[in-house]
Parts: structure tokens; C-alpha cells; sequence
């Protein structure tokens, strides 16, 4: 346990065990109000949880983080207990038991939002390259409008993006203020300028969380590959700056080819164990934004290591006090892409909307095209740019 009670910490065993029954608990009694049949809500409970414990392994959840009085399983979820996991739960049930394209509005779980065009950095594998500009594309004005219909569409889950998001601070803030009551915000970011001053003041605006880049435990490679001798230095700073603040901390590694090995995934779980990250986001390499027409594609045999790595993280005893381990190219190959308008979408620093922020093609821009309109057309598109192993 954590010494300062505001900094997030994980928790594992016994206490775990009572959080899981907690869970089971919220989502029978939120899910009964609307089914009013208990049987029928244990089999829908049933599906939830085959659902999960496909995507986190083989078995139940193990650990969790305990952020002030909630609970957090994934980056990508909102804490227990609260109205925006109520609402993510009445999300699932109405994609499963109703026609989703001929809805008033399509449920969307989170949107991974680009605020900026601008960005200090020249990171090898940047998928927004095509975008960075030295200003931004988009007014306030224009962000608020984006973020009004993101609201009206009934999403309570948004990631924060750009370019590099703290570089238009001011404007983030004023975000933050304007809905982070309503909505749970992360933000994504390479930890440029995330001093304890900003940390402090982005906690206490709403943010519920970072995901700070960290490509290498190595600081060399890890600077090598952002282009800049002091990114390894931010990145650790910036941890320590929003665990001390309170806010939820995911470390984001791009695996390539030439890190994806069994020595280099172990020693980057042991050095975010040692920063206090509370969770580990893995990514897959993908041909686009710098990475295009690069041959970047991970082995089936990588992708079977980093599988089974994240299973092993997540599940086997002896790494309980290890940060929690999410590789979206897992659950893909079982359930099939969550972006292209099925559980999440991709908004641009100019405002385009796209399946996802590695799987590129406008299907219109914010600022004119309706949310539903764009998400039929991501549907009928599904994911265009990666085949799956």
C-alpha cells in the first residue's frame, strides 16, 4: 500500500478477491434495474465475464489499482464504482440486444482525440506525422464544439491526444474543466513539460490518468527512437510527478521488432514496477505516419510471446505487485478490432474521423459530420490498414 493515501496503488490477494465480488455485485445490481429478471441478468453476467477473462487471460482479475475511492482494472475502463461504469455497462447490454445502426445514437465505449497539430518531438514511429504542423488547425472554440457532440453522443470515456497534448496546456485545461465532472479523461503524451506544478493542476482539473510513452528501458534506445537526448528523463519525471498528484500512470511501449524479446519485455515490466506505473499498454508496430512502407510487422511468434507474457503478468501469483498489463493485439485476435465505430473511434488534430489512430481514411470531419453518420461508415469500412496474424 501506498504511504500517501492520494497516490494510486495496486492491490492484489485477498483484497482483490473482495473487489472482484464488489464488481460482480455493481454490475448484477445496475444490470437487473434494466433486465428486472435475475436469471436472465446472470446470463447476461455470464457473457461479460467469458468476454473478460478472454481479453485478460485465463482466469479472473487478480489485481487491481485503487485510486481514491474507486477501483481500476484496464486504462481503458472507468473506475468501480461509479455512473460512468454504470454507463459503460448499459453500453455493452444495448450492442448486444439491439440494432445498432438503425439507433438514435451508436454506443461508443471511448474516443482517442487529437487536441493538437503541434509536437516538440520527431519520434520514429509517429502515426500523426502527416498532421504536425508548427500551429494548430483548430480553434478552442472548435475543440469545445468536437467535445460537445462527443458528450451528446453519450460517450464518458476520452483519450487525449495530438501531436503532443501538453504543449496547448491552457487549452487542455480549459477541456478538463468544461467536462471532466461528466467525462473520465486520460491523457496520451511523452511527458514533455509534465512538471509537478502541471501534474497538480491537471489532477485537480479531473484528469484521471496518463499514458506516458516509454519505448525502451534502455535510456539511449528510448531516446534514440523520440529523437531527443532528454525524453527518457522526462518520461521518468513526468511518472513520478503524477503518482505524487494522484493520477493513474500507464506507461505505452511500441514493441518492434528488435525489442520484442523475452529478456527486453522483462526488464521493462521490472523497471515500471520500480517507477510505481500503474499499468503497462503494449502496442503493435503498424505501416503507417513514419513506419510507412517499413517492413514494422511483428512475427506470429512475437505476438504469441507478448500474449503470453501479458497473461502471465496478469495472472501468475508471483507477479502480483507487477503493473497490470494491457496488449490490445490480443483481444483483437479473439474478439476481433474494438475501434472502427465498434467500441471506439479515432478523432484527428483537424478534426477527421478515422477507425482508429493506426488505421487511417476520413470518413468526414467532426466539426460537420454527424457522430452516427461516421461510425456507419467506419462500420461498413471495419479495419481497413491491418490484417491480422
Amino acid at each position: 500500500m501506498s504511504a500517501n493515501n492520494n497516490i494510486p496503488y495496486l492491490i492484489y490477494g485477498r483484497k482483490a478477491w473482495l473487489v472482484s465480488l464488489k464488481l460482480l455485485t455493481f454490475y448484477f445490481l445496475h444490470l437487473n434495474r434494466t433486465i428486472r429478471n435475475p436469471l436472465k441478468t446472470i446470463r447476461e453476467l455470464n457473457i461479460i465475464r467469458k468476454r473478460r477473462n478472454s481479453i485478460h487471460g485465463k482466469s479472473d482479475i487478480l489485481k487491481y489499482v485503487k485510486s481514491g475511492n474507486l477501483y481500476y482494472w484496464a486504462a481503458e475502463f472507468p473506475g468501480l464504482p461509479s455512473k460512468n461504469l454504470k454507463y459503460m455497462i448499459d453500453v455493452e447490454y444495448q450492442r448486444n440486444y439491439r440494432n445498432n445502426n438503425n439507433a438514435l445514437l451508436i454506443p461508443q465505449q471511448s474516443v482517442v482525440w487529437g487536441i493538437t497539430n503541434r509536437c516538440p518531438l520527431r519520434c520514429e514511429h509517429c502515426y500523426e506525422m502527416d498532421n504536425i504542423d508548427t500551429k494548430d488547425h483548430l480553434s478552442i472554440d472548435q475543440l469545445k464544439h468536437i467535445l460537445k457532440k462527443i458528450e451528446q453522443q453519450g460517450i464518458r470515456h476520452v483519450q487525449l491526444s495530438g501531436g503532443e497534448p501538453l504543449v496547448r496546456f491552457n487549452d487542455l485545461m480549459s477541456i478538463l474543466n468544461e467536462a471532466s465532472q461528466r467525462i473520465d479523461f486520460w491523457l496520451l503524451t511523452s511527458g514533455f513539460g509534465l512538471t509537478k506544478e502541471k501534474a497538480d493542476e491537471l489532477k485537480k482539473a479531473g484528469l484521471i490518468g496518463v499514458n506516458i510513452s516509454l519505448d525502451h528501458w534502455n535510456d539511449n534506445a528510448h531516446n534514440n527512437f523520440r529523437n531527443n537526448s532528454k525524453s527518457f528523463e522526462w518520461v521518468l519525471k513526468a511518472v513520478e510527478n503524477c503518482r505524487n498528484a494522484g493520477i493513474l500512470v500507464s506507461l505505452a511501449v511500441c514493441a518492434t521488432k528488435d525489442f520484442t524479446t523475452e529478456d527486453n519485455l522483462n526488464t521493462y515490466l521490472k523497471l515500471a514496477k520500480k517507477t510505481g506505473a500503474h499499468f503497462v499498454r503494449i502496442m503493435e508496430p503498424r505501416q503507417v505516419g513514419h513506419f510507412a512502407k517499413q517492413n514494422v510487422r511483428l512475427s506470429k511468434e512475437q505476438i504469441e510471446m507478448i500474449s503470453e507474457f501479458t497473461i502471465r503478468m496478469n495472472t501468475y501469483p508471483e507477479y502480483k505487485d507487477f503493473p497490470i498489463v494491457v496488449f490490445f493485439g490480443y483481444h483483437q485476435r479473439k474478439l476481433g478490432c474494438f475501434g472502427a465505430g465498434n467500441r471506439f473511434l479515432y478523432i484527428d488534430s483537424n478534426g477527421e474521423f478515422h477507425a482508429c489512430p493506426f488505421c487511417r481514411g476520413s470518413v468526414g470531419n467532426a466539426l460537420k459530420v454527424s457522430f452516427n453518420d461516421a461510425i456507419i461508415k467506419l462500420r461498413e469500412n471495419k479495419c481497413h490498414a491491418f490484417k491480422l496474424n
